[in-house]
């Protein structure tokens, strides 16, 4: 009987043995796993679930009138997939610095370049129609810029507009949207019209344009393509493709770009 015991016990224990040698070497695998992720891959990866807020508000477009601030009505675009939501933060900081008349525009699934201009151009008319302004000023994420930019070519926005602040907006194109292969992100390409009709024509004087870009993106490649011709480049360097909605280091830069 006790032979029996004896050599359950030995079976387990060389079963445990072996469960443990297989955890640490799974384990010693996930490390070197994670040592070999770029730090930059692995900086966009956890910044992407903190995007969740962008869910919360309503994705339709509302422009309510809000008493003035001493200051030019705010519009927010956003870039590829994005939502009115993704500035949730950003405006809150703005709006506790006295930036409150702030309005993002909501492209509600458009699929076209076509579409988004024109539903930008008559976003941002109505934006002064309601708040009594001549002008705006627009903060642009990702594709967002080259919605406005296009806007600006083919809806006459330029009368109507500021400041531009693009944050990551691929200006002449990237290398990384061979990834994909849409209507869209085929127009992404360097090499594409879009791209090569939008940088033939240089934007209006009038308007102050800068352009935030981050040697760390993974989204506009080459990164310098993300600095549009003529405006002031911003570097943001360390910053990932979505640091610009969540990262405070932008908020505050784009509240001096305006207050200046």
């Amino acid at each position: 009987m006790g032979t029996h015991i004896d050599r359950g016990r030995s079976g387990f224990l060389r079963i445990g043995r072996l469960a443990v040698s297989v955890g640490r070497w799974l384990g010693q695998k996930t490390v070197q796993g994670y040592r070999k992720i770029d730090p930059d891959v692995f900086r966009h990866l956890i910044h992407l679930p903190l995007l969740v807020f962008s869910l919360f508000p309503r994705r339709h477009n509302q422009i309510k009138p809000i008493e003035a601030d001493g200051r030019r009505p705010l519009v927010f675009v956003p870039g590829l997939g994005g939502m009115r939501g993704n500035f949730f933060l950003i405006m809150a900081y703005l709006g506790f610095f006295g930036h409150r008349r702030s309005y993002s525009v909501d492209f509600k699934g458009n699929t076209s370049w076509e579409a988004m201009a024109k539903t930008l151009a008559s976003f941002v008319h109505e934006v002064k129609r309601v708040t009594g302004e001549r002008r705006v000023d627009i903060v642009a994420h990702s594709m967002g810029g080259l919605v406005v930019r296009l806007a600006i070519q083919d809806h006459n926005l330029g009368p109507s507009l500021s400041t531009l602040i693009t944050l990551g907006t691929p200006h002449k194109g990237t290398y990384s949207a061979r990834l994909a292969n849409t209507s869209i992100t085929r127009d992404l390409r360097p090499d594409s019209a879009l791209i090569q009709r939008l940088n033939r024509h240089p934007l209006p004087r009038n308007i102050k344009v800068l352009s935030l870009w981050s040697r760390s993106e993974l989204f506009v490649i080459p990164p310098e393509f993300a600095i549009c011709g003529g405006s002031k480049a911003v570097e943001m360097t360390s910053f990932t493709h979505y640091s610009y909605l969540i990262h405070p280091r932008c908020w505050e830069t784009v509240r001096q770009i305006l207050n200046s």
